[in-house]
């Protein structure tokens, strides 16, 4: 930052600056007519499958379940 933004202890832009829902030179088009949040919509394009699990998978979740397992033995005291 500079001396002056530090003198003044103001932001880079002010709330007049932006552009809003009614300011005619807002870009209010910029989005392709989808409502929703950043990511995009929460509704599913296609339906879910049910498939069956790889090896990776299902080992990692075995050893994710057996280290959870022995942390709450070594917080408990057992081990």
């Amino acid at each position: 930052m500079s001396e002056a933004d530090d003198e003044d202890g103001g932001w880079k832009f002010e709330l007049e600056d932006l552009p809003g829902e009614d300011d005619p030179e807002g870009d209010a088009d910029d989005g392709e007519g989808e409502e929703g949040n950043v990511a995009g919509s929460m509704v599913l394009e296609e339906p879910l499958e049910p498939g069956s699990p790889s090896l990776e998978n299902t080992a990692f979740v075995l050893l994710g379940a057996l280290c959870t397992v022995l942390l709450f033995l070594v917080v408990l005291g057992v081990i």
